[in-house]
């Protein structure tokens, strides 16, 4: 089958200060990495393969310079990350300027090779076996994984072509039986399909809900196991069964989960991650059970997180959430503020009108508009002309246009556009009652009461609603500790007993009140 790939046209036209000499790139590239500042640098760099991604030269010549390129690219992509990563969305001024050219670099890399790619799928005869092609293959694979990876990092969408091309390469690796050819001889288990493989199993682990410190771990974790999952052109039984994905052959968007349904006209495979999820289920019933990494031996907290990270792998590559709510769109306005100072600030004066808490000033709300919603939360688009800023798992608060009291919710994913400082985002609803509150250590004094946001339990009886939750500020707390609960005027004792979530700034626990 021939390569269809989507490749920016060529051009006679060659800038005359353009540097096509491998030699001479390298010493440029060096020069420009070690004396700009990383942002810059990845600017200058990416503009000036961009421009060789698109004049005619000798094959060679472009696998050499795309090589000198690479390994620029990978000297600047962790120092970019260090600088966008731990920075608040909308991301702006700096942190935008790192983040696109990052992305850039990353999508004009995955341009070269790919062009280099469709030269050498397209001669009639090959020396040498099938190990030119093989690497060619392997460079393109990594160059769509860092593209990816990039926009997951700054929650920006994955570039135009990237999956057609992705999906179109991979085909063609099986029409040359090819796709479990080793890519070095030192890694005989590292083939071109477990690559394509870590590209498709981290589209459907929900990226964009990750934080940034998270994506790290789940790569670590696909290039360990990503060979546990199969692809197959052969529909299974059970097309609705847990575990199976559609891959869409022939259009540009990621895997997607069969239970989710949909319909895509073409060819289509199928990703079986039953072996996947068994090696997931027995790493949580030993971390549950207190074996497991070394690194976790004497960190509980740290082992709590990375169990639930991997209930959360867990979910969405066996078991992903079917939606159960259509959503529904509307054009409704809604305030909003973030943080847990913030939202119990507002919590309590909703709770006790707007002129409780004298001498307290609640932080301003900045306006959204409700892009769609579900019974379940919101997906929100900021319209502020100073929009707040936000990082996924914040907590906050909302007050819907037409509706009286504030609704505590969190942040589950981003969508930024990188260019006009516009984002949407997605967050779920916790409570519609939040309940501004005070609590401290059991034997503590009255002065040293903490704010803390409770999150009564349904009061239908038959609801069989969560257990009331309780959002203090990060660390003050521990699992399993009695605290002094104050409610209004009423003062009690609770126990905490679950970890239910951890997001900046707060921990999130469910309690038992404690007569």
């Amino acid at each position: 089958m021939p390569l269809a790939l989507r490749l920016p046209p060529l051009t006679e036209h060659t800038p005359q200060a353009l540097e096509t000499r491998p030699s001479r790139v390298a010493s440029w590239l060096a020069d420009v990495v070690n004396n700009r500042e990383p942002a810059m640098a990845a600017r200058i760099i990416g503009e000036a393969l961009a421009v060789t991604n698109r004049i005619p030269l000798g094959h060679s010549r472009r696998l050499d310079v795309s090589e000198q390129y690479w390994k620029a690219a990978a000297l600047l992509w962790p120092r970019l990350e260090q600088q966008f990563i731990v920075a608040s969305h909308p991301l702006a001024g700096e942190n935008l300027d790192a983040a696109k050219a990052a992305l850039t670099l990353a999508s004009e890399l995955s341009i070269a090779y790919k062009r280099l790619l469709a030269h050498e799928a397209g001669r009639r005869f090959a020396w040498g076996g099938p190990r030119r092609i093989v690497a060619l293959i392997r460079r393109t694979f990594q160059a769509t994984l860092r593209v990816l990876t990039n926009s997951y990092l700054s929650y920006a969408p994955v570039p135009s072509h990237t999956w057609f091309d992705a999906h179109d390469i991979y085909m063609f690796t099986r029409e040359r039986r090819i796709h479990r050819h080793p890519v070095t001889l030192d890694q005989p288990d590292v083939t071109l399909e477990r690559l394509y493989l870590q590209a498709l199993l981290l589209a459907l682990a929900n990226p964009y809900g990750f934080l940034p410190s998270q994506l790290a771990t789940v790569l670590q974790y696909l290039q360990e196991h990503a060979h546990l999952a199969k692809l197959t052109p052969v529909p299974p039984v059970h097309r609705m069964a847990k575990a199976v994905a559609i891959i869409p052959v022939g259009h540009d968007f990621p895997p997607f989960s069969a239970n989710k349904g949909g319909a895509t006209e073409g060819s289509k495979l199928f990703l079986l991650a039953f072996d996947l999820a068994f090696e997931l289920q027995e790493q949580i019933r030993e971390l549950e059970g207190g074996a497991g990494l070394r690194e976790f031996a004497n960190d509980l907290q740290a082992r709590e997180q990375y169990l639930g990270l991997l209930k959360r792998l867990l979910r969405q590559w066996a078991v992903p959430p079917a939606r159960q709510f259509n959503r529904l769109p509307s054009q409704a306005r809604v305030v909003m503020c973030a943080g847990l100072s913030g939202v119990w600030q507002h919590s309590r004066r909703s709770s006790s009108g707007s002129g409780a808490g004298a001498g307290v000033t609640a932080p301003p709300m900045t306006q959204c508009r409700v892009v769609n919603h579900t019974a379940g939360g919101y997906a929100l688009r900021q319209v502020d002309a100073m929009p707040a800023t936000l990082r996924v798992g914040d907590l906050i608060a909302l007050r819907i246009e037409g509706r009286g009291g504030v609704q505590v919710a969190m942040v589950r994913w981003f969508r930024n556009t990188l260019n006009n400082g516009m984002l949407e985002f997605g967050c779920e609803l916790l409570s519609d009652s939040p309940e501004a509150a005070a609590a401290a250590p059991e034997d503590a004094t009255d002065g040293e009461l903490l704010p803390v946001l409770v999150l009564p339990e349904d009061d239908d009886p038959d609801a069989h609603g969560a257990p009331p939750q309780l959002a203090a500020p990060a660390g003050a707390f521990t699992l399993e500790q009695a605290v002094s609960l104050r409610r209004g005027n009423a003062t009690g004792f609770a126990v905490l007993t679950k970890l239910v979530e951890q997001g900046p700034g707060f921990d999130l626990y469910e309690f038992v009140p404690v007569s």
